[in-house]
């Protein structure tokens, strides 16, 4: 999955950087990281329904399952399968080991709590600096 260009965030592995100059800018940057976020996070479910969908299934029914049951199953791995065409590409489709499932799923962890820390601080020194700011007075 190809994540969007950004311009004031950089994500190096698992550190995020934030460069910015001004004010103006770090906002900027603010909507940058929690769009970044999104993506991770729709990331994360992706891998999170692949790696569901390569446990073993262990347990057995004794009954026969309803028609209406296995229908709206059907419905739900449609609507799945066709999710997994639209967002992720052919080579990241193929069957993918667990131990790369769940390094995977370390990485957008941690990647989503380096852009929570990197929120906080740019929404701290905003806090700050709106503060330091002299107020016209009418």
């Amino acid at each position: 999955m190809q994540l969007a260009p950004m311009r004031y965030v950089k994500i190096d592995g698992s550190a995020v950087g934030v460069t910015v100059a001004s004010a103006t800018e770090a906002k900027a940057a603010l909507k940058e990281l929690r769009h970044k976020k999104r993506e991770i996070k729709f990331l994360r479910s992706a891998l999170l329904r692949r790696q569901k969908a390569a446990r073993p299934e262990t347990v057995k029914r004794k009954r026969p399952v309803s028609l209406l049951r296995r229908l709206w199953r059907g419905l739900r791995a449609l609507t799945a399968a066709l999710i997994d065409v639209a967002t992720v590409s052919r080579g990241e489709r193929k069957k993918r080991s667990p131990a790369e499932i769940e390094r995977e799923l370390a990485w957008t962890e941690e990647v989503l709590h380096n852009i929570e820390g990197c929120i906080l601080q740019l929404e701290g020194k905003l806090l700050t600096a709106t503060r330091a700011a002299p107020r016209p007075q009418a």
